[in-house]
């Protein structure tokens, strides 16, 4: 780059935008690696629950039948008349966009069957629905947490770039031209102070020491 004053205010500028840039980034990085740690617990969270409502569903599903036997429970399943859906909407955290899983589940009891319908039925129902429950809110913490760790990559990779190769580099070759121009202005000086000694020896009014 021409090492001249133009370049140098304009380098001066653009580190100070780089500059800018960089602690705006720094601080998008910290608050999404809170966010990202807090969303690692509640995940883990909500991984454990739903583990365990599963086992609470199976095991009741299991009583279900030990009370009503399998062909009571196969009589009463074409009864049971449970609807599901799922609505997505989103969320913005520091410009990323989280999901929001939300699992609504219609259910219109009572269950009537040919057979007899034991309370362990009606618990098996109740403890499936809620692991459908629990599964949406896994899903919705997963996607957040893979999208967070991806925007937390990009933007460390963003922050490590300014601040090791960026603003050294505008750094330096401002440094550089600062140098240069200095240089070029005692020179330029030096040039000066010699005219004009050599146009007072010409005048004859050079000073005597």
């Amino acid at each position: 780059m021409v090492p001249t004053k133009t370049n140098l205010l304009r380098l001066k500028r653009d580190l100070s935008f780089a500059r800018e840039g960089y602690e705006l980034l720094e601080q998008k990085r910290q608050i999404l690696v809170m966010e990202l740690m807090s969303l690692m617990d509640k995940t883990a969270e909500a991984q454990d629950k739903l583990e365990k409502d599963l086992v609470e569903a199976y095991r009741a599903l299991q009583n279900a039948v030990l009370a009503s036997g399998k062909d009571g429970v196969a009589s009463i399943a074409p009864a049971v008349n449970i609807t599901s859906d799922i609505a997505i909407s989103s969320r913005r955290v520091m410009g990323v966009h989280l999901p929001k899983v939300d699992v609504k589940i219609e259910d219109r009891a009572p269950y009537f069957g040919p057979g007899e319908t034991s309370f362990w039925v009606d618990e098996a129902i109740s403890k499936f629905k809620q692991v459908l429950h629990d599964m949406g809110v896994l899903t919705e913490m997963r996607i957040s947490l893979m999208r967070l760790a991806m925007e937390v990559r990009k933007t460390m990779r963003r922050v490590n770039a300014l601040e090791k190769i960026s603003i050294p580099n505008y750094e330096e070759t401002i440094k550089y031209i600062q140098d240069t121009l200095e240089e070029a202005e005692r020179g330029m000086f030096a040039t000066l102070k010699l005219v004009k000694v050599r146009l007072q020896i010409k005048k004859g009014t050079v000073p005597t020491s």
